[in-house]
């Protein structure tokens, strides 16, 4: 009879290595002992990826046997060489070898006895194909199940109590090494992190440019066997630990023999502040936030979907396959303009172009819409010089920072719209009182469950539903606790802002710069006897420039529509969104349309 052995174990630490060497020792000996026919097939499939052939059997080393067969790769490798009859059974130490999954231990069985090739479990002294066996191999993979489930506990348990000391659970993220199970700051790396933050906020690159910069470096990744790439990147951008925050137990395995997990709500998440693993300060941090937000409605994002494909054995599986949902256009910093002009007239980019002659060079943007569809989809060229576009931009923002007054008053009504004080002690007291009737409720919950008179489903409902509004409520409380730090905090970046604007150097302007006090730059075709009124006078303009200006995070738009908005509150809905409506408040407000 010809005969393999399976062979696994979790970890590839040196004890599990001797493991390995002596079940393929014990199997030897034990193929030659009781006359068995060896074979030429096998597979020895290492943790960090690399594959051995072997002369007879198979070995999946570091992987448990409560992950789904799909991990265990000589697994699969054996069950595609059972296919080809290239043995009649397979020997393993015990069950816990072969898997700890009830169901999939079971299904594989069954597939083998259709072949008629057995599985003998030398612990147990049990064959598949015997079924006289049939009872007992049942309760020792469901022992084996219990088995692996009670120690998931147990290590569930234990990281549980780490986290509340602060123990870092999981790899280590880029720009740290752990040490005694805390983060420490790998200073090499925690430079690259600062310079990806920069390169993205403040010279406004893609994070596809920052990848491509830091792989023409040569800078590794945290693995070493990888290349930068743009999820690597975006994945950085977004992970509050670099401002000293370690937010764990934000997932839960339920389930480790089927891979089962829940999302933690972010009430029961455990956070801690730790400043000495610092790398970015709060204030970068949010402002990458915004900006991502930004570039994400603009450019649009990566995406993941479920696709069902067909595996080497017939079998449907499941894989996730990153798409990429586009915007009209892409973000690029490439050009002086790169993104920030538009057209008026449909709402789309304006392209660069450059035509040069034997005596000079033009540089001109132009409708993108108007270039790809003709008149279809816009009937505007909208073409403008970009020398001439830098001359209007250079006065305009002189202008801008230049005008301390208007500055300040955009401040103040900031301010008004993002911290609203009035009532603060009441609602206060309010929120308080809610808190305070939110934990009765929670109590009163945990007693109808001690007391089995509502069950499980009932009570996992009812407690996750007061911990979200607990969350809710202790985040506004603090929000007004601590409004007027929230309020200097904005003055301080008011500060900041203003420092920058007064900085710019106009004669070496960069998209970066532009981005930071531009929102957009709209470029509007109007037909020749078309009427353009404006407070400050009454002109006829076949073309016209608008500068949406940037104050802080917000647009000057948005921040003069929220004010209005809030000045108007005792107007009807329909009646505060007219646009007339705003310009007679700006004049009022302002004595003219800033």
């Amino acid at each position: 009879m010809r005969a393999t052995f399976y062979a696994r174990v979790s970890t590839d630490s040196d004890e599990q290595k001797n493991s390995i060497i002596a079940q393929v020792s014990y199997f030897k000996e034990y193929l030659k002992s009781n006359n068995f026919q060896p074979v030429d097939s096998g597979v020895f499939c290492k943790r960090d990826g690399t594959i051995e052939l072997t002369n007879g059997y198979y070995v999946d080393e570091g992987f448990s046997g409560a992950k789904s067969y799909r991990y265990r790769k000589a697994f699969q490798q054996m069950m595609k060489d059972a296919k080809a009859r290239k043995f009649d059974i397979i020997l393993v130490k015990d069950i816990k070898r072969f898997g700890r999954n009830v169901q999939e231990t079971l299904k594989f069985i069954g597939e083998l006895k259709e072949l008629n090739i057995g599985v003998y479990f030398e612990d147990i002294k049990a064959n598949t194909l015997n079924k006289a066996d049939d009872v007992r191999i049942g309760i020792f993979a469901v022992l084996a199940e219990d088995e692996s489930t009670s120690k998931s506990v147990s290590v569930q348990f234990g990281k549980m109590q780490g986290y509340k000391k602060g123990v870092w659970g999981g790899r280590e993220p880029y720009g740290y090494n752990i040490s005694e199970g805390k983060l420490k700051i790998n200073e090499h790396e925690s430079s690259i992190v600062k310079e990806v933050f920069n390169l993205y906020l403040n010279e406004s690159m893609g994070l596809r440019n920052i990848a491509i910069k830091l792989n023409a470096r040569g800078v590794s990744t945290k693995s070493g066997k990888t290349i930068w790439d743009q999820s690597l990147i975006s994945k950085m951008l977004k992970n509050a630990v670099y401002t000293g925050e370690i937010r764990l137990h934000r997932t839960q395995k339920v389930d480790i023999n089927r891979n089962i997990v829940k999302q933690i709500p972010k009430s029961e998440q455990i956070v801690i502040q730790d400043e000495s693993i610092r790398i970015v300060d709060d204030e970068m941090f949010r402002l990458v936030q915004i900006e991502k937000e930004k570039r994400l409605l603009k450019f649009g994002n990566f995406n993941y979907k479920n696709t069902i494909t067909a595996s080497d054995d017939g079998e449907e599986v499941i894989e996730k396959v990153r798409t990429i949902n586009r915007g009209e256009s892409r973000h690029s910093n490439k050009h002086i303009f790169s993104n920030i002009l538009k057209c008026g007239n449909c709402g789309g980019s304006l392209r660069r172009k450059v035509q040069k002659n034997k005596k000079n060079t033009f540089i001109y943007w132009f409708c993108r819409n108007h270039d790809n569809f003709g008149n279809v989809k816009c009937q505007y060229r909208n073409l403008q010089h970009e020398e001439k576009l830098l001359e209007y931009v250079k006065k305009e923002i002189s202008e801008y920072k230049d005008n301390d007054r208007i500055n300040e008053l955009y401040l103040k009504d900031f301010i008004k719209t993002r911290f609203d004080t009035t009532d603060i002690d009441k609602r206060i007291a309010d929120y308080n009182n809610k808190l305070e009737a939110l934990k009765v409720d929670r109590d009163t919950n945990f007693n109808l469950y001690s007391r089995k008179i509502i069950r499980d489903k009932e009570f996992e409902e009812r407690h996750g539903t007061l911990n979200n509004e607990l969350y809710s409520i202790e985040t506004k409380l603090n929000q007004l606790l601590y409004i007027e730090d929230e309020i200097e905090k904005t003055k301080l970046r008011y500060g900041q802002f203003i420092s920058f604007l007064k900085n710019i150097d106009l004669d070496n302007l960069t998209n970066a710069t532009l981005r930071k006090v531009i929102h957009y730059i709209e470029a509007t075709t109007h037909e020749a006897n078309e009427h353009i009124s404006l407070f400050d006078g009454d002109y006829f303009a076949p073309n016209s420039l608008k500068i949406e200006w940037n104050f802080m995070d917000l647009t000057k738009a948005e921040i003069r529509r929220d004010s209005i908005q809030q000045s108007l509150s005792n107007y009807s809905e329909e009646l505060a969104q007219e646009d007339y409506l705003y310009d007679l408040k700006l004049k009022e407000i302002y004595g003219f349309i800033p």
